[in-house]
């Protein structure tokens, strides 16, 4: 009986010990992942750098793509500009943001042209390829261009298909994936207020 109670709390204990060490683990990783958005430069489409923290008390809406894309990502910028012009009011507290992850072909120019078809407040950014890789990453969104030869300009971009929002600070959430600029608008407020929430804590 003896035996049974101590591999009962010999259990226990390891469970607490490791869920414990996953927690800090989780917090650390977070921390850091934080910091190094905070760290990052993107350029915007007047050749400026731009970080996190010039969104002052604004939330960033941020969705990676590239102008090229022929159906995914004008449909999810359609969306949001949507959601965020039915917010009345409440739309200042958002910033949307476009970041090109196909640089070659998505000069500042062409990104100022493609964003001002969906929205005139959407902030246009992208950066060298080593800069995206790090910015995405730090996000959980990749991408990866699909190129059948380095003479190919007609390639498409496998891209994570989804909006994330983030805060001056650097914290973050993806944005459940919705099909329209109704559900988005919902989903968008509750992310926000969970980021509000956590800001507090």
């Amino acid at each position: 009986m003896r035996r049974i109670i101590y591999l009962i709390v010999s259990v226990i204990a390891f469970a607490t010990l490791a869920v414990g060490v996953f927690l800090t683990s989780d917090h650390f990783a977070y921390k850091w992942e934080s910091e190094r958005l905070l760290k990052a430069t993107l350029k915007d489409t007047s050749g400026n750098p731009w970080q996190l923290s010039q969104l002052k008390d604004k939330i960033g809406i941020v969705y990676f793509g590239y102008t090229f894309c022929p159906d995914v990502c004008p449909t999810s910028l359609n969306d949001l500009s949507i959601a965020l012009d039915s917010m009345g009011r409440g739309r200042a507290k958002y910033k949307p943001i476009f970041i090109s992850v196909d640089p070659a072909r998505d000069t500042p120019q062409v990104i100022k042209e493609y964003t001002a078809h969906f929205d005139k407040d959407i902030l246009g950014l992208t950066g060298s390829r080593a800069e995206l890789k790090s910015f995405s990453f730090n996000f959980g969104s990749t991408y990866s261009l699909q190129k059948k030869g380095p003479a190919d300009q007609d390639y498409v971009v496998n891209h994570t298909a989804g909006f994330f929002m983030v805060t001056s600070t650097g914290q973050k959430l993806p944005v459940p994936k919705r099909d329209n600029p109704d559900d988005l608008q919902k989903v968008i407020i509750k992310v926000k207020n969970r980021l509000q929430k956590n800001s507090v804590r």
